[in-house]
């Protein structure tokens, strides 16, 4: 191992390093946010079609039917 890579980055490489790490802990949340956006979607979907369909089940059927 060099000397070099054994110290922790200084000046402007410092600050790259911390960019890039804010950048990728962003875009972690954004495709977390993705995944449980989907997932929710999902599932009101489902419940709507449910509900949508209990709804047809309960409404007035014409008599002599």
């Amino acid at each position: 191992m060099s000397k070099e890579s054994a110290e922790p980055p200084r000046g402007e490489a410092a600050w790259r390093a911390a960019k890039k790490l804010v950048s990728d802990r962003n875009e972690a949340a954004y495709a977390r946010g993705r995944q449980e956006r989907a997932a929710r979607n999902v599932k009101v979907a489902s419940d709507r079609r449910t509900a949508e369909k209990q709804d047809r089940q309960n409404l007035p059927r014409p008599q002599g039917r």
